[in-house]
């Protein structure tokens, strides 16, 4: 059960690399430049880690077995895993039950250096729908995501755009982020739309960049530099029934990954000082809002409107820029993010998040396949 590892891990070492453009290094040279700055973060040595995680990238890189012959590591533990969420769940239980003391988990890519696609004839969502309907692009399954909102419950274009003008203000205080200029709704509506309904701002960006977080146990964490971020809870959900699921454009994986997380806390909604939601695409906000219990399903779009989910409303989300504004790396970003949050380090102080002790990362692999969460405390 998941409350067998409450508090007992605590991340106490993140290390971010530059996002953008990085042509001068490979995959796994980030990989292994955002695990020096985590140990520089921690206050340790590579030979204190004794588990080593690392997220294969879509620009190619990250095989394990290479990254530890480069690292010249010897660890316990080694691993290749598929995603951030993952990587935390595991490096929990490692540590929880003993096998492991230190464990760094890595993700290093230059998919945009290597110009990457992620809308091709042999893309596959991981279901039954394909390119005979138009699902080459993942894209496509957040346009149709929307779409069924707005028929649905009536939700609206401008409606949407809150998200990305959200998102947009945390960037633009976010020295890290590839695109810092915030937008206004107007700006939002002028912008050409990708897949309709969805406009150029409702899509993530392709970037180079890495991230590494380093975890020990709670008992441990005093030995380390910085103040200790503990993994409060957790929940996980896969999912391979596609389109036979009624609810399966919200993500209806989320809600029983969503149970799993609160259960084992004794935190509330009202506790979260702020959201990190995996948003390669806008929709993706919306939904996680409900699934997770902020509020009902179908209201999300109503519910962000009059800067709810900014800096200083309701629910700070993404107040890094999300993927849409700040890089896309697949969750590791909100990870870091959330950590600097807690710690209070946020870079300009005008985006720190005043007084945080909780925040809540959703990570999830695909339109319908896996999901995880957690909740991280001071």
């Amino acid at each position: 059960m998941p409350t067998v590892i409450k508090d007992k891990a605590c991340i106490v070492g993140v290390g971010g690399t530059p996002q953008g453009r990085l042509p001068e290094h490979g995959a796994d040279d980030i990989a292994i430049w955002a695990f020096q700055l985590a140990l520089e973060d921690a206050g340790i040595e590579k030979s204190q880690v004794d588990g080593l995680l690392v997220q294969q990238s879509f620009g190619g890189g990250g095989d394990i077995k290479n990254v530890g012959r480069r690292l010249g590591m010897e660890p316990t533990i080694a691993s290749n895993i598929s995603h951030q969420g993952e990587a935390i769940i595991m490096a929990a239980s490692l540590i929880t039950v003993g096998i492991c003391n230190v464990v760094a988990c890595l993700y290093g890519t230059n998919q945009r250096t290597n110009r990457n696609r992620f809308g091709h004839t042999s893309y596959n969502l991981g279901g039954n729908l394909n390119d005979v309907y138009g699902m080459s692009n993942p894209g496509a399954v957040a346009a149709l995501n929307f779409r069924r909102r707005m028929h649905d419950f009536g939700a609206t274009q401008e409606q949407l755009g809150a998200v990305a003008v959200a998102q947009s203000k945390g960037a633009s205080m976010n020295p890290m982020a590839v695109y810092r200029d915030a937008l206004t709704i107007d700006d939002y509506l002028a912008a050409r739309y990708v897949i309709w309904p969805l406009r150029l701002m409702d899509f993530s960006m392709i970037s180079d960049g890495g991230f590494a977080v380093i975890l020990t146990s709670a008992e441990r964490a005093k030995d380390f530099r910085k103040p200790p971020v503990y993994v409060h809870s957790i929940g996980a959900q896969a999912s391979f029934l596609d389109m036979e699921h009624p609810s399966a454009m919200y993500h209806p994986s989320q809600v029983p990954n969503a149970k799993m997380l609160w259960e084992s806390s004794e935190l509330k909604h009202k506790d979260i000082d702020a959201m990190y939601v995996q948003d390669a695409y806008t929709p993706n906000v919306l939904s996680a809002l409900e699934n997770y219990g902020f509020c009902e399903l179908g209201t999300a779009h109503e519910w962000i409107q009059g800067g709810r989910i900014e800096l200083g409303g309701d629910l700070p989300v993404n107040v890094n820029g999300g993927q849409n504004r700040m890089s896309y790396m697949v969750g590791w970003h909100n990870t870091f993010d959330a950590v600097q949050q807690l710690r209070n380090e946020a870079e300009e102080r005008s985006r720190q998040v005043p007084n945080a002790q909780a925040a809540l990362c959703t990570y999830s692999s695909g339109q319908w396949r896996e999901t995880w969460s957690a909740i991280y405390r001071r």
